[in-house]
């Protein structure tokens, strides 16, 4: 019986560990300053929809009312399972997201991360542009200071997303997730919303 318990311990311990840091994809510090800028590369990212510029050691986002469009700045990688490793800050903004893409042209969207100054969502999604499909999975109610330093962890290993923001903790399951990664987004609606020393890994031994 003690063998028995300490197994589902140990099992239960395995699924709750942080998964163990891959190959480095890319790690930006947003060191570098630049912009305003508009559909153009910064500091090795795209800037794709929005204004996004970079300032006292942070990418800055901010949608423009002509795009009719939360504003977006890419990374295209390939990868199975993936781990995204940022700090942001909310500022004004309603809500910004980390979202990934698959590697279907032209990279149909795959799955987002969403943080408010009240919550904390996961979704997972399908299509591009107006054949996009979204779906909320998990939510967790949580006050987030739009004027502070966040910081937050997210897998996305097979079936299973797994977020940490802060010392909260929010998980998800679909098969959806285990599609490869063609590209990871930083995404803002509203104004104000700043990232910095963001980094992408390859989850654990695997790609």
């Amino acid at each position: 019986m003690r063998l028995l318990v300490a197994f589902l311990a140990a099992s239960v311990l395995a699924a709750n560990a942080p998964v163990p840091p891959g190959e480095l994809i890319v790690s930006t510090p947003f060191d570098q300053p630049q912009g305003p800028t508009r559909k153009q590369a910064i500091n090795r990212w795209s800037a794709s929809i929005g204004e996004w510029s970079v300032k006292d050691g942070a990418l800055f986002g901010d949608e423009l009312k002509e795009d009719n469009h939360h504003s977006s700045c890419t990374y295209r990688v390939d990868a199975g399972g993936i781990v995204i490793q940022a700090q942001f800050r909310l500022g004004g903004a309603q809500y910004l997201a980390f979202g990934c893409r698959d590697t279907v042209a032209p990279n149909l969207h795959l799955g987002r991360t969403f943080v408010s100054k009240d919550a904390v969502w996961i979704t997972h999604m399908s299509g591009i542009s107006k054949t996009t499909k979204s779906t909320k999975v998990a939510e967790l109610k949580t006050p987030v200071d739009p004027a502070k330093w966040h910081d937050i962890r997210i897998e996305i290993v097979g079936e299973r997303y797994r977020v940490r923001l802060d010392d909260k903790e929010l998980d998800a399951t679909h098969p959806r997730f285990k599609d490869r990664k063609g590209l990871v987004a930083l995404i803002t609606k509203g104004q104000g919303a700043a990232f910095r020393q963001v980094s992408l890994r390859h989850a654990g031994e695997g790609r």
